[in-house]
């Protein structure tokens, strides 16, 4: 019998959000020219280069980057 998980427990303290995130992020949706593999490295650029270290941070920069094909399909894996 596997053994039972804890409930997950989110802390209530995110770091600092760059501001004007929006317009420095690239968008995903499938149609362009680079793969999956691609835009990830190019997100790491992203992360680098606005010197972002903190993974709460980074998830929800990579959160706002999936276009609207490619959030759907997240939903049904």
């Amino acid at each position: 019998m596997p053994g039972r998980y804890p409930p997950l427990v989110l802390s209530n303290q995110i770091n600092v959000i760059p501001r004007d995130y929006q317009s420095k992020i690239l968008t995903f949706n499938n149609a362009g020219s680079h793969s999956a593999k691609q835009h990830v490295d190019r997100m790491n650029d992203v992360f680098d280069l606005q010197d972002v270290d903190e993974v709460d941070v980074k998830m929800i920069f990579f959160a706002q980057c999936l276009g609207h094909d490619v959030k759907i399909l997240l939903i049904f894996i």
